[in-house]
C-alpha cells in the first residue's frame, strides 16, 4: 500500500475518531446533568442572577445582554443554556481565534468550573490567556466589604454605599489605596431630578459591575463626598476568592436594571459573595428592599466571616479634629496660611509647626471639593516646604474610631404603637417606618445629625369618635444639620414632601377638632450651631406649600422659621423645636419637646414622650403622646 496514502487514511481515522468522541461526550454529560438536576441547582441560577418569572420555566435573569447566554432562550429557560453551555465547551475554537479567549469556557469560567466539579474534570479546560492575565494584575487574597456612610445629595447614596475592594498578598494598611475596588452603580444619563428618582424607583437605568483603583473610592467618598469609609475584613479562602472572580470577568459590561431601594449596589454585591461561597443564601433576606446598613449586618452574621474592622474617617473629619485639637489662633493661621502659604504668623514653632498641618489639609480638601485655581499645587508644595523647616514631628492626631459601626446601630425599620391627647381628643396610633434614622434614634453607627426617613406612616383612630384613619404618610423627610465650625459654614436643611390630616373644618379654615387630609411639602435651610459636645442649635428659615379639596382655594402656602435644639446623651437623646408659619398673615405654631430613651436589658426597644402645643392665631391646644418603639 502507497505509504502516503496509509498517512491519509489513519489521520482519516483519527479525526472520525475525535469527532465521534467529541459529538458522544456532551450527550452522556446532557444525561448526567439532567439526572443531577443541575438546571435546577440554586447555584447554577446565581450564576444567571435569576429570579423567579411568570415563564415556562418560572425562572427569568436579570441580565438585560444577550451576550449574557449562549442559548437563544437562555434567559428564560436556564436548562436551555445549562444544555448550550455544555454543547459550547466541546466546540472547536474559531480557527480565527487564535488567542481561544472567545471560547465558551473563557467568556464563563465560573460556570465552567462548576460543571467540572459537577461532572468531572473531564471537560475542555482551554489557556484562556487573558483571563489568565486579568487575574494576575488584580491577584487577589483577602477581600473587604466597604461600607460609606450616607451620602444625602444623592438619592441613590442616601442611605450609604457598599462595595468591595481585592487586596493582595503583599499589600499592608498603609498601601491599601493601590488595590482594586469592586463596584456596582447605576449609568445615570439625566441631570433631571424628576427623571432621575422616577428611573431610579422604577428601574429605568442600567446597573454595572466596574473594577477600579481603590484610592479613586476613597477621593470619591472620603476627600470629595466626606464620607466616612468601614473597611470590613472578609475570611474568604482562596478558592472563594477564584470563584468570585471568574464570575466578575464574567459580568463584564452586562447591565442588570438598577432599582434605588432594591436591587441596588448592596443587593447585587451579595451576589457575588453568593458565588464565591456556594451555601450563601442572603439576598433573600431583601425580598422588599436593600438596605446597604442591612446587607452588611446579614453578611457579617455568617459565622466567622469577619476577619478585621478598619475605620478611614472622612477629610473633613480630620480637619475637624484639628480644629479640637488647635487653639482659636492657631486655626486663624491655618485659614490665612490655606490662602497664602509665605503669610507670616505670630506663633510659638510648635504652633506654627500645627497651623501648616492644618492649612495643608485645609487647601487640599478645598482642592478635592473642587477649587482648580491655577496656583493650588504650587501652594501645597510651599506649605510642606515651610513645615519641613521646623523639626518637629507631626502633630496631627486622627480621629478617633467611633464606638459603635454601621453594622451594629441599630435596624432601620421601625414599628410604634402610640396614645396621646391632641386637638381635643385622645386616640391610639400605629406608625411603621421601613427606614431608616431620625435624629431621636440611636445614634450609634449613623451619621450625627441626618435623618432620613422614607414612607413613614401612620394609622390612627381617635377613641372618643372611633374612626380610623391615615394621619400621615411621609414619602420622604430629610434633616441635614450639620454645625459652622472654624473652617467651615455648611448649610443645615431640612425637606419633607407626604400627606398629613390637618387641623382644619369642612370649610377650609383652622379649626382645633377639625381634621382633613391634605398633601404638602415643607422644606427650608438655615444654620447649625454646636453649643457643646452634646448639645447644638438650629435655626432655618421654611416654606410649606399644601394641596388638597378641603382647603378654601385648594392650596395655601406658609413661610416662617424653624428653631430648634438637640441634647444627647448615653441612653437618651432630647429635641426642642418650634415651627412658625404665616399663613394669610395669621401666625401658626407648633412647639414640641421629645424625649426618647433605650434601655440596655432591651436591646431594639425604646420609649419616646412627646409633649407639645398647637396655635393658630389665638386658638390653641395642648398635646401629649406616649410610644413604644421596636426596632427590627
Amino acid at each position: 500500500m502507497n505509504s502516503a496514502f496509509s498517512r491519509r487514511l489513519l489521520m482519516a481515522c483519527c479525526l472520525l475518531f475525535c469527532t465521534s468522541t467529541q459529538a458522544a461526550a456532551p450527550a452522556t454529560l446532557h444525561q448526567q446533568a439532567d439526572a443531577l438536576r443541575l438546571a435546577s441547582s440554586p447555584y447554577w441560577h446565581s450564576l444567571r442572577h435569576d429570579r423567579p418569572a411568570h415563564t415556562t420555566s418560572g425562572w427569568r435573569s436579570e441580565a438585560r445582554n444577550p451576550e449574557f447566554f449562549l442559548s437563544p432562550q437562555g434567559a428564560d429557560h436556564p436548562d436551555a443554556e445549562l444544555h448550550a453551555l455544555l454543547d459550547a465547551l466541546y466546540t472547536p475554537s474559531d480557527p480565527a481565534d487564535e488567542s481561544g479567549n472567545h471560547a465558551a469556557a473563557c467568556r464563563f469560567p465560573a460556570r465552567a468550573a462548576w460543571l467540572r466539579e459537577q461532572l468531572g474534570p473531564g471537560i475542555p479546560a482551554p489557556a484562556c490567556p487573558a483571563f489568565m492575565e486579568w487575574q494576575s494584575l488584580i491577584r487577589p487574597h483577602q477581600a473587604t466589604l466597604i461600607f460609606a456612610s450616607d451620602y444625602l445629595n444623592s438619592p441613590s447614596s442616601m442611605f450609604g454605599h457598599t462595595f468591595l475592594r481585592l487586596d493582595t498578598v503583599d499589600q499592608t494598611e498603609d498601601t491599601r489605596l493601590l488595590a482594586y475596588a469592586v463596584n456596582y452603580a447605576a449609568n445615570v444619563n439625566s441631570s433631571n431630578p424628576v427623571s432621575f428618582a422616577w428611573n431610579g424607583l422604577t428601574g429605568g437605568y442600567p446597573g454595572q459591575f466596574s473594577l477600579q483603583p481603590y484610592y479613586d473610592k476613597v477621593r470619591e467618598y472620603s476627600d470629595m463626598e466626606n464620607r466616612d469609609l468601614w473597611e470590613y475584613q472578609l475570611n474568604f479562602t482562596p478558592e472563594e476568592l477564584r470563584r468570585l472572580l471568574a464570575h466578575l470577568w464574567e459580568l463584564r459590561g452586562v447591565d442588570f436594571p438598577y432599582y434605588f431601594l432594591t436591587r441596588n449596589c448592596s443587593y447585587q454585591l451579595l451576589s457575588l459573595l453568593e458565588i464565591a461561597r456556594p451555601g450563601l443564601e442572603m439576598r433573600s433576606s431583601f425580598p422588599v428592599q436593600a438596605i446597604p446598613t442591612d446587607t452588611l449586618r446579614r453578611v457579617l452574621q455568617e459565622p466567622g466571616m469577619l476577619r478585621k474592622l478598619v475605620y478611614r474617617p472622612a477629610a473633613e473629619r480630620r480637619l475637624l479634629q484639628d480644629a479640637r485639637d488647635n487653639s482659636p489662633a492657631v486655626s486663624r493661621a491655618a485659614r490665612v496660611l490655606a490662602q497664602q502659604p509665605k503669610a507670616s504668623v505670630d506663633l510659638s514653632a510648635g504652633e506654627e509647626a500645627a497651623a501648616l498641618e492644618t492649612a495643608y489639609d485645609l487647601r487640599y480638601y478645598l482642592f478635592t471639593a473642587g477649587d482648580t485655581r491655577a496656583d493650588t499645587r504650587h501652594d501645597l508644595r510651599e506649605l510642606l516646604l515651610r513645615r519641613a523647616q521646623i523639626p518637629q514631628a507631626d502633630l496631627r492626631t486622627p480621629p478617633a474610631q467611633p464606638a459603635i459601626d454601621p453594622a451594629r446601630g441599630h435596624d432601620t425599620a421601625r414599628i410604634a404603637i402610640a396614645a396621646g391627647h391632641a386637638r381635643d381628643a385622645t386616640y391610639t396610633a400605629l406608625r411603621l417606618r421601613p427606614a431608616y434614622h431620625d435624629l431621636l434614634d440611636p445614634a450609634g453607627g449613623y451619621r450625627p445629625g441626618a435623618h432620613i426617613d422614607f414612607l413613614d406612616g401612620e394609622l390612627r383612630v381617635d377613641d372618643e369618635r372611633q374612626n380610623l384613619r391615615l394621619e400621615s404618610l411621609k414619602l420622604i423627610d430629610i434633616d441635614s444639620l450639620a454645625p459652622w465650625d472654624s473652617f467651615f459654614h455648611p448649610w443645615s436643611w431640612f425637606f419633607s414632601v407626604g400627606q398629613h390630616q390637618a387641623a382644619i373644618n369642612q370649610h377650609g379654615q383652622f379649626s382645633i377638632e377639625g381634621s382633613h387630609g391634605v398633601a404638602y411639602l415643607d422644606t427650608g435651610a438655615g444654620a447649625d450651631f454646636a453649643l457643646t459636645d452634646q448639645m447644638e442649635c438650629y435655626l432655618q428659615m421654611a416654606l410649606t406649600t399644601e394641596g388638597g379639596p378641603a382647603l378654601e382655594k385648594g392650596w395655601r402656602a406658609g413661610a416662617g422659621p424653624r428653631t430648634g435644639c438637640l441634647y444627647h446623651a448615653a441612653r437618651w437623646r432630647l429635641k426642642l423645636q418650634a415651627d412658625s408659619r404665616y399663613h394669610n398673615d395669621i401666625e401658626g405654631m407648633e412647639t414640641r419637646a421629645t424625649l426618647q430613651t433605650q434601655f440596655d436589658l432591651l436591646p431594639g426597644q425604646g420609649l419616646r414622650l412627646e409633649l407639645g402645643r398647637l396655635q393658630h392665631g389665638s386658638d390653641h391646644s395642648a398635646l401629649a403622646e406616649l410610644s413604644w418603639l421596636h426596632y427590627f
